[in-house]
């Protein structure tokens, strides 16, 4: 009896498994991804080393290679309208599109390394990067022209935000520390924001990326290392960037820094970073929640296109996405206790690219509920973990295909819940 007890005790004692819902896409590429954007949910662009940019139009589901006149290290890209987007990168080039992407022709550029790029409008933007005296270049024609601006110091730019004519931010670092500057002229004249000063190397600061969710609130993404330990930090201006706090942080944790923060509106905001590292807020930033992605690889920009559907691209070609936000999968329906177990049919059905499916515990119970083909190969762990009693979605795309070229056709999904166990077919169309 006392072995008995303790097999059920050690049993209960098993953590909850907790699948991603960050699924990886096929990118085509193993070169390193340095930001990534989207026009809708569909269409957007992904640009990395060696002259690469990647273009999808459904959504993820296939990439195409778009053959440019450079091949040096694109860094940084954005589309301020459907149709015009900009890509720049080292040798301050700056390439344009008025297609979405489609094909991409030179402008001007801008004669620095250009490590950010952020527009206003289709015509009117701003560049920064590595330039002698913190250089950044301006346009108002659409990269026709550009005409330099200066922050006050010579700090690497590596984020900004020209978030309207009022309110444009840049942050940077150099090895006395970071900081961000702010400026109410669009880049004319700067004012320090946030200063932060390394301490003989036993205190080190690097902001990464900044991004304003309206006029007055804003927040920053970077890393802080105290006596060689390592943590990944976001701030928080309240203020139209006047003053900053350190809001959030990640660590003890050895090489972890975020290196991009985004807001799909008020409410949902998004950061990303090394180790694979994905964090959300619901509530305008106030509290930030860890995501499991599934991934260890550094991720460079993260893009939300709504506040459920979002991209994130990293080093190794790494390209992830979501379609409910980031939340674990699975989650219960209503309040009421269900006296039966059932797997309902999942619908819609058929399917394409994704269907919810339903099921019903009558008590705790360990449950599985998995994908096969019709040869019986696993497809998806969906649920594997002890749930509550009650009534349960689940949504499934294929974006859980670890293999997109899956054929259409019949698929099973298999509910075990305690000593229950049922298997119902669905159908994926293309």
């Amino acid at each position: 009896m006392k072995k008995i007890i303790f097999i059920a005790f050690f049993v209960l004692l098993i953590p909850a498994v907790l699948f991603p819902q960050w699924v990886q896409l096929q990118s085509g590429t193993t070169l390193d991804l340095n930001d990534i954007c989207f026009v809708n949910p569909s269409t957007g662009i992904a640009v990395g080393s060696n002259g690469k940019l990647i273009r999808t139009t459904n959504g993820g589901l296939n990439w195409t290679a778009i053959p440019l006149t450079t091949t040096q290290n694109i860094l940084s890209t954005c589309f301020p309208a459907i149709e015009t987007g900009y890509i720049s990168g080292y040798t301050g080039f700056v390439l344009k599109t008025t297609n979405s992407g489609g094909n991409w022709i030179s402008t001007s550029g801008c004669g620095i390394n250009v490590f950010c790029i952020s527009f206003l409008n289709a015509n009117t933007g701003i560049t920064g990067g590595s330039g002698t005296g913190g250089l950044m270049c301006h346009t108002t024609d659409g990269g026709l022209t550009f005409s330099p601006r200066y922050i006050p110091a010579p700090y690497l730019i590596f984020g900004m935000h020209y978030f309207s004519p009022s309110l444009l931010l840049v942050c940077g670092t150099d090895l006395g520390g970071a900081v961000i500057y702010k400026s109410t002229n669009s880049g004319n004249s700067f004012n320090v924001g946030l200063m932060l000063n390394n301490n003989d190397l036993t205190v080190m600061y690097a902001l990464n990326s900044v991004f304003f969710k309206n006029s007055n609130t804003g927040f920053a993404t970077g890393s802080r290392t105290v006596n060689g330990a390592n943590y990944a930090d976001i701030y928080r201006s309240t203020n139209s960037g006047d003053s900053w706090n350190l809001h959030f942080n990640i660590g003890p944790d050895s090489g972890v820094s975020f290196n991009s923060v985004h807001f799909s509106d008020s409410l949902n905001g998004f950061a990303a970073g090394s180790k694979g590292k994905i964090v959300r807020s619901t509530n305008g930033g106030d509290n930030w929640i860890v995501q499991n992605t599934g991934t260890s690889s550094t991720l460079n920009q993260i893009f939300m296109v709504n506040a459920l559907t979002g991209y994130v691209c990293g080093n190794g070609g790494i390209i992830l996405k979501t379609t409910n936000g980031g939340i674990t999968g699975f989650r219960p329906i209503g309040e009421n206790i269900s006296d039966k177990y059932e797997l309902h049919q999942n619908y819609p059905n058929p399917f394409n690219p994704s269907t919810i499916i339903r099921f019903q515990i009558k008590e705790k119970s360990y449950v599985s509920l998995k994908i096969f083909d019709v040869l019986g190969k696993e497809i998806e762990t969906l649920v594997n973990e002890y749930l509550n009693p009650g009534t349960y979605e689940i949504p499934f795309s294929i974006f859980h295909f670890n293999d997109y070229q899956n054929p259409s056709g019949i698929y099973f999904y298999k509910l075990i819940a305690g000593d229950f166990s049922e298997t119902k077919k669905m159908m994926l169309i293309k």
